[in-house]
């Protein structure tokens, strides 16, 4: 079975160099690179000793707390890290894998469930992830053996619902094909919006909804404080072995039995695509032109409402942020401060949606070389895919921040938007910074998108800086035109 998994690994990491410029136009450097993309103990292992390393960072903090309960919540925070990471993986890289071809030749072939393959092909880059919690494991275990084994399986839990829920948002949201018009497609995909951020959120909700319970209702209290069902919260009873063995088996059997079913279901949506028709209604057809960055967005976000799993990629900056919105929710409380740094969270982390939207194009990318288009064109509107969802969602916690604060959230309304743009430059600068117009592909890592965290990290501190050295109105004014004066250089840089 792995045989497979291994050819179609090499297939999708060959195809992803063919679309690399900066790669396919150097002979030399394609047959290096080829080497190593194609070998998962190359590729995969160089990944996993890098994060192994940047897990001692992690177990760094383990190591130095004073009790077990602490040393229980620390774990639980971290274990949210294998979760996101296979839960975006998945997501992206299903479609990706699917709508470049790769299954097409198994289709023929009397495989009862061949999504079993593109499981463990997608399992195979959420090796990195676990390799990260090994450290930290390694720490609570040589103090704790018992804790440490259940640390260890509840970072593989982490792993596997990730991956599971990764594969349900795709079957319902991503798999199936649509034909004709409808009026109320802009709603239906608004409503697929809505309900993959509902399917990465559910975790916190949950959370929350059981601490509501716990203050108002003190029958109830014991029972809700024993049994916190909601991952990653629940990895925090590694030093109750009972709880913790139960809630394991509860997660593996829940998960399991919908992991199976997905695959199926999923299999099923590969060899025989459900194609839903909308009701056809007869409109008045206006030919429009937009400028070259405008019209490359909206045919992004068209792709993306379309490939709907890839939705997900893009809301993990607000996946980052909603622990933070909900506490400070529950708590009746939303400060300036909280605002400034959430809307600077989300510009930081939406480096992380430089990966999906560089694999919007897929196999399009063909037909988009045909037209007269130039890089720095490229460049602009994958900048402007990348910015709009966490810009969206900066002015929502703008809004928060204006309940609580009223005018004085104002000073934001900037930030909101010229911080996820100046990052979303700052990463496609980066990954097209090869020579030559012809646009393509780059082949994305972590790694890279570390580096372009530590970029975005620096220039996030200029921007910053008055903010915490001025005073509130100086303070927000000098920074926003600091953070216009960088996307300007970066925007010149595009060209």
């Amino acid at each position: 079975m792995f045989e497979i998994v291994k050819i179609l690994y090499r297939e999708l990491h060959y195809q992803m160099l063919v679309r690399n410029p900066m790669i396919a136009n150097n002979e030399r450097k394609f047959q290096s690179q080829l080497k190593n993309a194609t070998s998962i103990k190359r590729g995969v292992g160089t990944q996993a000793v890098t994060f192994f390393f940047l897990g001692f960072m992690l177990a760094g903090g383990v190591a130095f707390v004073k009790n077990e309960l602490q040393m229980g919540i620390m774990f639980a925070s971290y274990a949210l890290i294998p979760f996101i990471f296979s839960l975006y993986t998945t997501t992206v890289n299903s479609s990706y894998a699917l709508s470049m071809g790769l299954f097409e030749p198994l289709k023929p072939l009397p495989i009862e469930v061949g999504s079993v393959y593109l499981s463990e092909l997608l399992l195979i880059d959420t090796i990195p992830a676990f390799t990260m919690m090994l450290p930290v494991v390694f720490v609570i275990l040589y103090s704790h053996p018992l804790a440490g084994i259940l640390a260890l399986l509840w970072a593989l839990i982490g792993v596997f619902l990730g991956h599971t829920l990764g594969l349900v948002i795709y079957t319902v949201f991503g798999a199936r094909t649509s034909e004709g018009t409808s009026r109320f497609g802009a709603i239906k995909n608004l409503g697929k919006l809505i309900g993959v951020l509902l399917f990465m959120s559910i975790f916190y909700v949950g959370n929350y909804m059981q601490n509501y319970v716990r203050e108002h209702i003190e029958a109830l209290a014991p029972f809700f404080i024993k049994y916190s069902f909601a991952y990653p919260f629940s990895a925090s009873s590694i030093f109750e072995p009972l709880q913790s063995i139960e809630l394991i088996i509860f997660y593996t059997t829940v998960f399991g039995a919908i992991y199976i079913v997905t695959l199926r279901k999923l299999w099923q949506e590969i060899v025989e695509p459900a194609v839903s028709s909308g009701t056809a209604y007869r409109g008045v057809f206006k030919a429009r032109t937009l400028p070259g960055v405008l019209a490359l967005t909206l045919k992004d976000f068209k792709v993306i409402f379309r490939k709907s799993s890839m939705i997900a990629g893009l809301l993990i900056p607000v996946y980052f942020v909603l622990p933070q919105i909900f506490i400070a929710l529950s708590k009746g409380e939303f400060s300036l401060l909280l605002a400034t740094g959430l809307v600077f969270g989300l510009g930081w982390f939406s480096s992380i949606g430089a990966d999906p939207v560089i694999k919007i194009d897929g196999k399009e990318l063909d037909f988009l070389r045909t037209l007269p288009l130039t890089k720095k064109t490229f460049i602009l509107s994958k900048s402007l895919t990348m910015s709009v969802i966490p810009a969206v969602t900066g002015f929502v916690v703008i809004g928060m921040a204006y309940y609580y604060n009223g005018g004085q959230a104002l000073y934001l309304i900037s930030h909101a938007f010229i911080l996820p743009l100046m990052t979303s430059l700052t990463a496609m600068n980066y990954f097209y910074r090869y020579k030559g117009q012809e646009i393509g592909i780059p082949k994305t890592n972590m790694a890279d998108i570390i580096v372009i965290f530590i970029i975005v990290g620096v220039l996030f501190a200029i921007v910053g800086a008055p903010i915490l050295i001025l005073s509130k109105p100086v303070g927000y004014a000098v920074s926003a035109v600091i953070g216009l004066i960088i996307i300007g250089i970066l925007t010149g840089i595009s060209w």
